[in-house]
C-alpha cells in the first residue's frame, strides 16, 4: 500500500475515533436514580397515588390475580412505609388519585367486572375515609386526575371507548361540575402533572395508537392551551401508562409502554415548552407504575412488565450524574 495512503487512512481513523468519543460524551444524560425502601405491601400495577402534607399514599392496584384496597403511607424523611385504613370501596385497579391542600381522593377504576364511578375522600389527620358524591361522568378506568388548591380535576379514560371529557370537584361545596373538555385527542392511560398551579396533560393511546398532543390547563380560567407535541424531539417519547410527576418546577415522565415497556425518562420545561431526555429509570423497564414527588425529588413505584409485578421504589435526583453503584 502507498505510504501516503496509509498515513491518510490512519489520520481519518483517528478523526473518527475522536469524533465518536466526543459524541458519547455529548450523549451522556443527566439524572441519578436511587432505590429506596420497597413497598411493604404486595407487588402490583395500576395503583393510585397522591401526596398530602409531605407524605405519599398508595392504594389499590392489581397483581394479575388479585385486586387490592390496602392503603400505604410513605414518609420520605424516614424512608419508611406505614399501613393505614383500607380504602372502603370495592377493590380496584386503574383508579385515579389526586390531592387538595388537606385531603386525598380516589375514585373510578375497574374491579374485574365493572367500570366504576364511586369516589372517596381520605383525611390523613384522622386516618379515615368518607364517600363523596359519585363522579358525574360515565364509569371508567385509565382516566387521569390532578388537584390544584381546594379543587380536583378528573377526565379522559375508557368507558368502552376513549374519552376526553373533564370534571371539577369543588371541596368547598362538595360538588362536581362539568368543565370544558380537553382540546385534543381522546385518550386512555394518559398522564398529568402540575407546575406552579398549571396542569399539563398528554400521552396515552386512542384507538390503539399513541397520541402526541400535549396541553396546559389553567384552573383559574378553565382554559386549555396546546403546547409543543411530545413527538417533536423523539417519536419514542410518546407513551402510555407512564409515571408522571413534577419536581423543582419541571415535569417528568418515566417508564411506560411504547412498542413494549420502556425505562426512558423525559423532562419538560414549561418556560421553554420543550422536552429533554434524562437518565433512564434504573429499575426494570415497566408500565402502569405510579408516582409522587416531594419538592425537588420524584418517586416512581410499583408497575409491571408482562406477568412480573413490582414493589420496588426509585427516587430521581434530577441534577446529579448517574451513578450505577448507589
Amino acid at each position: 500500500m502507498d505510504k501516503r495512503l496509509s498515513v491518510l487512512i490512519l489520520a481519518l481513523a483517528g478523526i473518527f475515533l475522536l469524533s465518536s468519543c466526543k459524541n458519547d460524551d455529548d450523549d451522556e444524560l443527566v439524572g441519578n436514580w436511587v432505590r429506596v425502601s420497597d413497598l411493604d405491601g404486595k407487588p402490583r400495577s395500576n395503583a393510585s397515588a397522591f401526596v398530602v402534607n409531605g407524605k405519599g399514599y398508595l392504594t389499590g392496584g392489581y397483581d394479575g390475580e388479585y385486586y387490592y384496597n390496602d392503603l400505604w403511607s410513605y414518609n420520605p424523611d424516614a424512608n419508611s412505609w406505614t399501613q393505614k385504613a383500607d380504602f372502603p370501596g370495592v377493590k380496584r385497579s386503574s383508579a385515579v388519585g389526586f390531592a387538595t391542600t388537606s385531603y386525598g381522593y380516589v375514585g373510578t377504576g375497574y374491579d374485574g367486572l365493572n367500570k366504576l364511578s364511586d369516589f372517596y375522600k381520605y383525611d390523613p389527620s384522622s386516618n379515615s375515609w368518607a364517600q363523596i358524591a359519585d363522579f358525574p361522568g360515565t364509569g371508567r378506568y385509565a382516566a387521569l386526575a390532578f388537584g390544584v388548591g381546594s379543587k380536583g380535576f378528573v377526565g379522559t379514560g375508557y368507558d368502552g371507548s376513549e374519552l376526553k371529557d373533564f370534571y371539577k370537584y369543588d371541596e368547598a361545596t362538595s360538588s362536581w361540575s362539568s368543565i370544558v373538555s380537553l382540546g385534543g385527542s381522546k385518550r386512555r392511560d394518559g398522564a398529568a402533572f402540575v407546575i406552579n398551579g398549571i396542569a399539563y396533560v398528554g400521552f396515552g393511546t386512542n384507538n390503539n395508537s399513541l397520541v402526541a398532543d400535549f396541553w396546559a390547563f389553567d384552573p383559574s380560567a378553565e382554559t386549555w392551551t396546546r403546547k409543543a407535541d411530545t413527538s417533536n424531539d423523539d417519536d419514542t417519547q410518546n407513551r402510555a401508562s407512564t409515571a408522571a410527576f413534577s419536581a423543582n418546577g419541571l415535569g417528568y415522565v418515566s417508564t411506560g409502554s411504547v412498542s413494549g415497556v420502556t425505562s426512558s425518562t423525559w423532562e419538560y420545561n414549561p418556560s421553554t415548552d420543550d422536552w429533554t431526555e434524562r437518565s433512564a429509570f434504573e429499575g426494570s423497564s415497566r408500565e402502569s407504575a405510579c408516582a409522587f414527588s416531594f419538592g425537588t425529588y420524584g418517586y416512581v413505584l410499583t408497575g409491571n412488565s408482562g406477568s412480573s409485578y413490582f414493589d420496588d421504589i426509585w427516587v430521581l435526583h434530577p441534577n446529579e450524574t448517574q451513578n450505577d453503584d448507589d
